[in-house]
């Protein structure tokens, strides 16, 4: 699969809470991950137990809009701007926006996510 259908299944799997899917497109042993909060996660089990726990919540829902995209033979990013919206535990409703920046390297002919930071923007 080439860099743009991987990076497409990526963000689909995300927005569609398919945690196989997901999973199949990251490189869990080199992954890192930069929350919102700039909470650094390097550990595959974290990693797992986060979007497992993430996907399995109904309250939230995401749009995206590929921004930009560089690819070379072995490695390519995107960014990618993210429209949120959620629940708190009271029902409130919350929007956020965030830069996604999304990196992904080849790995035996396969692309595969190694780098996941978010960032919020008002």
């Amino acid at each position: 699969m080439d860099f743009r259908n991987t990076l497409e299944l990526h963000l689909d799997s995300m927005k569609n809470k398919n945690l196989n899917k997901f999973i199949s497109t990251v490189r869990l042993e080199d992954i890192i991950l930069i929350m919102p909060n700039g909470t650094l996660i390097r550990e595959k089990d974290k990693f797992l137990e986060l979007h497992r726990s993430w996907f399995e919540d109904n309250d939230w829902s995401l749009n995206y809009e590929i921004i930009n995209i560089e690819e070379a033979s072995e490695m390519a990013y995107a960014l990618i701007n993210i429209n949120y919206n959620d629940c708190d535990e009271k029902g409130n409703i919350i929007k956020m926006n965030y830069f996604l920046n999304l990196i992904f390297r080849k790995y035996e002919g396969m692309w595969l996510l190694i780098y996941d930071q978010n960032t919020i923007y008002k």
